[in-house]
């Protein structure tokens, strides 16, 4: 309504017609400003100018000044544009040390024995608005869930990531549907075409990321945090950079974490296709099906993923990949994989193939 601050005409009015007996509802349909922006702004000129928190409302309607009310907002606005940053290089320096390295959050980090001299939703503001280089809400236990500030430091790519509208999912759904694959994808004619899953834990919130190459059938899995679209993008992408060269293709369920726009922005930056099977059709990525029922073996239903390690499952994973398989001559996927890198003169790190 109006303006986003009273200028002095406008407090001139306010007072001209406060003295004229005005009451505060027609004095701000007058103005073009609510009710509740005149109630403060007269209460604070008054409080300034008595410093007494018991005047009534009536006489301080009274006693409303416009020469003081611009002069106290123009103090405001001077000391707004001179006041200094609080985040030295000292605390931005222990802030991201014991968020990082010790897992402190920031109200631990500012009433704790550090005394770093600012509140704790000082640090909020400073790692929710990504005001200290290298970190951010998601370096957070809760990722800012605590702290719902997070909402205004976020792009709006990123909100829409992680928030879909049920028509924008359709629409994505529709677009790269399984029925516009490719043939020899869905014959298994061609090599470095990924199904693309995750294996949930109904103890917490971590899953495991499930990837099965459809022609040799070798599987890669990964323990997440949670299957939020910023969490499986950046797993996604760490996958795409360890197998950079033999990833041409992915097809996946149309979870929310797979239509998300950040996950579909990060396989497009590495120019990998995607398709989305049709709904209540796992047939779809049976290997990928086949695999996490082989996963199931070693992982029951009430497994808490949580108390899975990466190189646990990277053993776990390698002993299915090393089996002989029927459809290879009863060679295993592993050997498979390999022969078919060395087709398309992919050399990979031995460690991503051998965990120790």
């Amino acid at each position: 309504m109006g303006q986003k601050h009273l200028q002095l005409a406008q407090r001139v009015q306010i007072e001209t017609l406060l003295k004229e007996g005005y009451n505060l509802s027609f004095i701000a349909k007058t103005i073009g400003y609510s009710r509740a922006t005149l109630t403060k702004e007269i209460q604070r000129t008054t409080l300034h100018a008595t410093m007494d928190r018991k005047v009534s409302t009536h006489i301080s309607r009274k006693m409303y000044r416009a020469i003081e009310g611009q002069t106290l907002a123009d103090q405001k606005q001077r000391n707004k544009k001179k006041s200094p940053t609080k985040l030295t290089l000292r605390r931005e320096q222990l802030i991201k040390k014991y968020i990082l390295e010790h897992k402190w959050s920031p109200e631990q980090i500012a009433k704790g024995p550090l005394r770093v001299g600012v509140s704790f939703k000082t640090n909020y503001n400073w790692v929710n608005h990504k005001r200290i280089k290298g970190l951010d809400y998601w370096a957070l236990r809760d990722k800012g869930k605590r702290q719902r500030y997070h909402k205004r430091a976020l792009s709006w790519s990123e909100r829409k990531s992680l928030y879909l509208k049920k028509e924008d999912q359709k629409r994505a759904t529709h677009q790269y549907s399984i029925e516009f694959r490719p043939s020899m994808i869905e014959n298994r004619n061609r090599f470095g075409h990924w199904e693309l899953d995750g294996v949930e834990s109904r103890q917490s919130s971590h899953l495991l990321l499930t990837f099965v190459e459809r022609f040799s059938r070798y599987a890669v899995s990964m323990v997440i945090k949670n299957k939020s679209a910023y969490t499986v993008s950046n797993a996604i992408s760490d996958f795409c950079e360890k197998y950079k060269g033999c990833v041409d293709s992915v097809t996946c369920d149309r979870g929310s974490e797979f239509i998300a726009l950040q996950t579909r922005q990060m396989l497009d930056q590495h120019g990998v296709k995607y398709y989305y099977a049709h709904a209540y059709s796992p047939y779809e990525r049976g290997s990928n099906e086949n695999f996490n029922k082989l996963l199931r073996e070693y992982y029951p239903k009430k497994t808490d993923f949580a108390h899975i390690s990466q190189s646990e499952l990277d053993k776990v994973v390698m002993s299915i990949n090393t089996r002989p398989m029927r459809t290879h001559r009863y060679r295993s996927r592993l050997q498979a994989f390999r022969r078919h890198c060395q087709y398309r003169r992919v050399a990979f790190d031995q460690r991503f193939l051998n965990p120790a």
